[in-house]
């Protein structure tokens, strides 16, 4: 991930967003790096091997979601229109609650497909990767909506708070492979991995360091590239995390009882 792509700059003021002109291949190479997944004989390995199902896995949710929403391809698909209300009504909505819908969107999806009556139904029914592929992509674009620029698309949460949405998305991910990375017995069973010359337990352990390793790769980077920016652009971190604190409860005003404009004098009974 570039330094480009996952920098923003000062929520306070809303300003036009470059056009997505030479980032349109990452959105390009996402696209192609799907489609291949879904044919042989990438597609037919998937169903003898964990990993490889696995490494479909994380394309779908997070590879691909990460390219696309880099890429900017809203113009090309003719949806600049819809983008550019979405980018305004979002710059009004900046609450951290809101953004963390789309965490638990993100993480709820990841889960269903991890189980092991679903992966193993990803073996028996080939037919369900689309609807797997449907799901993972939309939460994950979703996801990367609020951790990185997509023009003119813009994340609605300050550095700090992006940080924190991409470190639990990582560490959820690595949550939903952890407890595989302990089995000493073959958790899924309709993979034939033994007659390919690896046993079911390396076939998890390699599943295993594959989420984990491609996790790490899209998220730390907009975890650190978001936090040093934000050291650097404010002399002083606690007093901006103040300010942070006292926008959230400003938010949190009920509608109705703001305190009045001076020189307004209220109704007289």
């Amino acid at each position: 991930m570039s330094d480009a792509a996952v920098t923003s700059g000062q929520h306070d003021v809303a300003a036009p967003r470059p056009g997505p002109t030479g980032r349109l291949w990452l959105a390009v190479a996402g696209a192609l790096a799907v489609a291949v997944s879904l044919v042989p004989p990438v597609a037919t390995l998937a169903r003898q091997y964990v990993f490889v199902e696995s490494a479909q896995f994380v394309l779908f949710a997070i590879v691909a979601p990460a390219l696309i929403v880099l890429g900017a391809p809203w113009r090309l698909l003719r949806l600049s229109r819809l983008a550019g209300r979405l980018a305004a009504g979002r710059q009004q909505h900046r609450s951290f609650l809101r953004a963390s819908v789309f965490l638990l969107w993100f993480f709820g999806t990841c889960l269903v497909w991890r189980l092991p009556p679903a992966v193993d139904a990803l073996a028996r029914y080939p037919a369900l990767v689309v609807a797997e592929l449907v799901t993972l992509l939309t939460a994950g674009i979703g996801l990367w909506l609020e951790l990185v620029d997509s023009p003119p698309l813009a994340p609605r949460l300050p550095n700090p708070q992006r940080a924190a949405i991409a470190a639990l998305a990582m560490w959820s991910t690595w949550a939903v492979a952890y407890a595989l990375g302990f089995a000493n017995h073959a958790v899924f069973h309709s993979y034939d991995a033994a007659g390919n010359g690896l046993s079911a337990v390396a076939d998890q352990q390699i599943t295993v360091g594959l989420v984990w390793a491609v996790s790490a790769f899209c998220f730390v980077p907009v975890v650190f590239v978001t936090m040093l920016t934000w050291l650097k652009d404010n002399d002083d971190p606690d007093e901006e995390l103040q300010r942070l604190a006292r926008n959230e409860r400003q938010q949190a005003v009920v509608r109705g009882w703001e305190r009045r404009p001076r020189g307004r004098r209220a109704p007289s009974p």
